[in-house]
């Protein structure tokens, strides 16, 4: 059985990744394990589970996917818990951390985003340029799903762009944008109407093509697989 972690910056990237490993590797046995991580400073982070899955005899893929709370404590985070994961068995560990608003250092932070991670497992932080929602908004199915009367037309009249067919990560800042298109919020229960309606398809063979942060997403996690 194969053993990653995710670390990501929050609650709306747990929800998205969850769903998108769960659409990705559904031939195959596969169980998530969430985790909200809290504490901090002077206190040690713990782990809140968030939701939880049997590990089963047929499993051959685990993922514990960890809400970090914050951009800036993913890498911490994880190298704080690599150790016990390198020891647990883990084959691979992915970071998801959005870029705005430091929209105009995204190649320090990528020439940085690694650095200083400890050798064992096999890390990589993933950038979401500038964040996650610019992946939502690059997926042109899911908008009539949400609203039947928002088509692509008028999506991209507020985008400012062809989303069907441009890059949204020149978006500055996407979840503003989504919040004009369709009253987008980071609640709950909206992240998953939104995540739900998404087509897994798409955003793998066709949005990938557009987003490279996305597709660097997806590459990763194509490579755990024979």
């Amino acid at each position: 059985m194969k053993k990653i972690a995710l670390f990501v910056e929050g609650q709306t990237e747990q929800i998205f990744v969850q769903k998108l490993i769960e659409q990705l590797i559904s031939p195959r046995k596969v169980t998530t394990d969430s985790f909200k991580l809290t504490g901090g400073a002077k206190m040690p982070r713990m782990a809140k589970i968030l939701t939880t899955q049997s590990v089963t005899q047929q499993t051959d893929y685990y993922f514990a996917i960890y809400d970090c709370g914050n951009d800036s404590k993913v890498k911490d985070d994880i190298i704080e818990n690599l150790p016990s994961m390198q020891k647990n068995g883990f084959s691979m560990i992915i970071g998801i951390r959005d870029v705005y608003p430091q929209n105009d250092k995204i190649e320090q932070l990528r020439r940085y985003s690694n650095f200083g991670i400890p050798a064992g497992i096999p890390t990589h932080i993933v950038l979401a340029v500038n964040e996650v929602e610019a992946w939502f908004m690059a997926e042109e199915n899911h908008y009539q799903k949400i609203d039947a009367r928002l088509s692509v037309t008028k999506v991209n009249a507020i985008a400012g762009i062809d989303v069907s067919k441009d890059s949204t990560e020149i978006i500055v800042h996407p979840t503003e944008k989504l919040q004009v298109i369709y009253r987008y919020t980071k609640r709950k229960n909206k992240v998953h109407r939104i995540v739900n309606a998404l087509e897994y398809a798409n955003l793998y063979v066709n949005v990938r093509q557009r987003n490279n942060s996305l597709d660097e997403l997806l590459t990763h996690l194509d490579s755990l697989f024979p």
